[in-house]
């Protein structure tokens, strides 16, 4: 069974950049691709003077431990090697909530495959930089 982290602002759809989350619903999806949801994580806003956390897509990595994957709309490369670090994949994509869990639960034995000659790197959302012009790192 996997953990994976969504963020939403709606419920129904992937439509939440990484840094900007105020909540993750957190699914648990099986290998068939069912999946259901087993809770929400309420993202605690870093404290400013916190010499641990410089940021607060830092602060959100360390408050998604214990999930597989996270799915957001976008997300920047320092996050993404940040939540790499801690094990957890980040994709960013959009659309339905439902049919990305279904996928990858069907799907994420191949997905998560590492294959020789084929780069494993983060990528964002359409190949482009995320926007948030240097904040997500």
């Amino acid at each position: 069974m996997l953990k994976i982290a969504v963020a939403t602002s709606d419920g129904t759809s992937i439509d939440e950049h990484f840094g900007q989350a105020r909540e993750f619903r957190i699914f648990e999806v099986d290998d068939s691709g069912g999946f259901q949801l087993v809770g929400v994580r309420e993202i605690r806003p870093h404290c400013p003077g916190d010499p641990a956390v410089a940021h607060s897509a830092d602060a959100t990595v360390e408050q998604l431990g214990g999930v597989d994957a996270v799915f957001v709309n976008r997300i920047g490369p320092g996050a993404a090697r940040n939540l790499e670090e801690k094990g957890i994949k980040a994709f960013a994509l959009s659309g339905p909530i439902d049919r990305a869990l279904a996928a990858y639960g069907k799907r994420h034995s191949l997905i998560d495959a590492k294959i020789p000659g084929v780069s494993q790197g983060f990528t964002p959302a359409g190949g482009e930089p995320c926007g948030c012009s240097g904040r997500c790192r």
